[in-house]
């Protein structure tokens, strides 16, 4: 009785650990980025959607709101994404965007209306062929089209731009009762803040990673504490003065269990201020809301 007591015990803290937001596919499966893809708030895990072996899976949907201060506004996003064979993700988000009320410098980020396409593939399981110091690997890319932030202002007109990455996503395991997720990848961008601050001067290399850490709720829900860095390109198309710094943001996630059909984030960063002399976006502060359901 007390051996088959220990077993279960074993088999719920893992289950636990292993339906977090970033440490399974089945708990990405609902829970999506600004962009789209399976993630965090910004950046992509290795991680894709489930979806049946050889077809394809039912829907996700995710509802991003990010309130980014009184200079840049709110932005609003609303997402679908798919999977195939449990190796491959695709979908589309709408962003919106409310205007903010500095009249200097939110007339740079008073627009709405970027569509955003994404596409992951994962080429390499964790723990290949039982070597369990392999992660989880996959490449992907976004698209974003009709992006009118800055070169609206400056051009009167959208610009494209977009992400080429790779990443990789690890769960490690210490004992039976205590997990983290590391992710840490690299993307080639043109876009400033994923977009939402335009287009940069040139295509650059830019490093991503995170960690999180998972906490048993019984056994309902799983709650994952997690620190994401994004590294920004340096320069804006348009603003040459301005420069911005890395992203810094904290989150939490609420993921149900054992099926990780809904999951619900919310997290907080900082984005950046002074950009340039004259130019504070006060987005140092910035407060976000995530909720996704999968079908």
């Amino acid at each position: 009785m007390t051996i088959q007591r220990c077993k279960s015990r074993v088999i719920v803290v893992v289950t636990l650990s292993l339906s977090l937001l970033m440490l399974v596919s089945r708990a990405n499966a609902q829970s999506l980025t600004m962009d789209g893809e399976s993630g965090i708030f910004l950046q992509p895990v290795a991680n894709v959607v489930s979806s049946p072996h050889g077809n394809f899976g039912g829907p996700t949907l995710s509802f991003h709101a990010v309130d980014a201060g009184p200079v840049a506004g709110v932005y609003i996003n609303l997402g679908m994404e798919a999977g195939f064979g449990n190796w491959l993700e695709f979908g589309f988000t709408r962003a919106q965007h409310t205007n903010g009320g500095d009249p200097a410098i939110s007339p740079l980020f008073n627009f709405t209306g970027m569509n955003i396409f994404n596409l992951k593939a994962n080429f390499l399981a964790a723990n290949y062929h039982g070597h369990k110091y392999v992660p989880d690997i996959s490449l992907g890319g976004v698209l974003r089209t009709n992006d009118p932030y800055i070169v609206q202002a400056v051009k009167h007109r959208n610009a494209t731009n977009g992400d080429l990455y790779v990443v990789a996503t690890k769960l490690v395991m210490i004992g039976n009762k205590f997990g983290y997720l590391a992710n840490a990848g690299v993307r080639g961008t043109n876009a400033e803040k994923y977009g939402y601050g335009g287009n940069t001067v040139d295509w650059e290399a830019r490093g991503f990673g995170s960690i999180a850490f998972p906490i048993p709720i019984k056994r309902l829900a799983v709650i994952a504490p997690a620190f994401e860095v994004d590294q920004e390109p340096r320069r804006v198309k348009y603003i040459p003065v301005a420069s911005f710094p890395t992203d810094l943001i904290y989150a939490i996630r609420l993921s149900r269990l054992p099926d990780s059909k809904w999951s619900f984030d919310i997290g907080s960063g900082h984005l950046g201020a002074n950009i340039a002399p004259g130019i504070n976006i006060k987005v140092n502060r910035v407060i976000a809301f995530a909720a996704n359901f999968r079908f």
